[in-house]
């Protein structure tokens, strides 16, 4: 091949590499951008090009992770839709609560698409997160824009404009820093200058968290510090320092850079933080106003007390508000003297909430597929290690899905359709990484 049909190939490849990250970045900004893209019409979009532009045959889409196939189709959506019909006739919260669970189909097909017709390199992955992560300079840019005011950066809880709701934008933003933490093997063997771009990434992220004042979110991230310092201190130790001043500047970098923004945004934390041990207080002493906290805690009570009511179905989708009323309300007045109930869409709790409203087999619908996604990414963190391998899907799958249901302590937000497919988006991206990293799909071999 003559050195100018070399250069017009590489050109071409580049091109269409550009293409892939702008597909899979536009569906991550479109994921957290919902109060200002349509999310479903965006990924439909989407695929529909993925698939005009590289025209793969159907054959190549085969196989695929069976397993987690299986696991979302009849666990997570068959299962958890399963209680809602023992409540006939259904109503919008039971409707609403089947078309939430299909929206996970959604997002595991527009995942399939994209690795059956982009079929994305390291590179492509890398840089999609990246260009995904700017998607939280624009909300706090947008944000600051549409207040007109600078100084709101800090006192405004951002996120309310343009995504979902403030505290999903804590999570989400925490979550990005989770899966960054793991791009450094990748980033150094590019370059300098790679390394740097990813640190602003990561960096950003973590503002991200912290101006949407999401303490649920502040919870997720020290595991994820701890398990990715871990992973390059086992890296180093076997494969050692090529430039050890480099190594030593940008971590330097990276320390500085995050010990300032946390002194920066430091009474944000500070806070939140009197916030909270003063609504435990209250709570404690049954004095005052509930406040967070403190609301989040009758609701645990109740919904802990409806689901042993009925714990095998759950008190109902479209019962869960006069049920949260009636049983919040004795609470209320026995722990703060307050003769009144309290309810709201969900329960604050993932977990608590899907056992009150749709009982055994809804918790079970959920508890089932967290097993099977920390066993699946577990098996594979463990294998890596035992082989010397230092993949970071693995890691990265297994630190998402534990940092997310953390934050579901304290929010049920995959109980809306836009929460399912951010995770459902996410923890299906790398499952497929780490199918393809397997070597179990030769369509993904380009991940290796």
């Amino acid at each position: 091949m003559e050195k100018s049909d070399l250069d017009t190939e590489v050109l071409e490849t580049r091109k269409l590499d550009y293409l892939k990250i702008f597909i899979i970045g536009t569906a991550g900004w479109a994921l957290v951008l919902t109060k200002l893209m349509p999310l479903e019409t965006t990924l439909l979009a989407l695929a529909i090009l993925s698939i005009a532009v590289f025209r793969r045959p159907l054959r190549e889409a085969f196989p695929v992770p069976k397993h987690w196939f299986w696991v979302v189709l009849v666990v997570f959506v068959g299962l958890g839709i399963l209680p809602v019909l023992f409540y006939w006739p259904l109503g919008e919260s039971s409707l609403n609560l089947i078309n939430h669970k299909l929206s996970s189909v959604v997002a595991l097909l527009f995942v399939w698409v994209v690795f059956w017709q982009l079929r994305p390199s390291q590179d492509v992955i890398w840089w999609s997160m990246i260009f995904i992560t700017l998607s939280v300079l624009f909300v706090i840019g947008y944000e600051l824009y549409v207040l007109d005011d600078f100084d709101a950066i800090f006192t405004h809880r951002f996120g309310s404009l343009a995504t979902p709701y403030v505290i999903r934008f804590g999570i989400y933003s925490n979550l990005f820093t989770v899966i960054l933490l793991g791009g450094f093997i990748w980033a150094a063997k590019k370059g300098s200058w790679t390394v740097f771009v990813l640190i602003l990434a990561t960096l950003l992220s973590f503002i991200g968290s912290l101006v949407s004042d999401t303490r649920t979110a502040w919870a997720g991230l020290p595991e994820a510090l701890i398990a990715w310092s871990f992973f390059y201190w086992l890296y180093l130790k076997r494969n050692g320092v090529v430039n050890m001043k480099r190594v030593i500047a940008f971590w330097l970098f990276f320390l500085v850079s995050f010990t300032a923004i946390l002194f920066y945004f430091g009474d944000r934390v500070e806070k939140r933080w009197e916030a909270m041990t003063g609504d435990l207080y209250r709570y404690s002493e049954g004095a005052g106003s509930p406040g967070s906290v403190g609301t989040r805690l009758v609701l645990y009570k109740a919904g802990i007390q409806g689901f042993l009511e009925k714990p095998w179905t759950g008190v109902g989708e479209d019962n869960s508000i006069s049920e949260q009323l009636r049983l919040t309300a004795p609470i209320m007045e026995e722990v703060y003297g307050l003769n009144k109930g309290v309810a709201y869409g969900h329960l604050h709790n993932q977990f608590i909430d899907d056992a009150f409203t749709r009982g055994i087999i809804g918790l079970g619908s959920f508890l089932i597929t967290l097993a099977y996604l920390l066993f699946f990414f577990g098996r594979n963190v463990k294998r890596d290690k035992q082989k010397g391998v230092f993949s970071p899907w693995p890691l990265a799958g297994l630190l998402f899905v534990i940092s997310s249901s953390i934050s579901m302590l304290g929010e049920a937000w995959i109980h809306l359709s836009t929460g399912v497919l951010f995770y459902m988006f996410f923890v299906s991206l790398f499952v497929f990484l780490v199918y393809g990293k397997n070597g179990s799909d030769k369509t993904l071999s380009g991940l290796k």
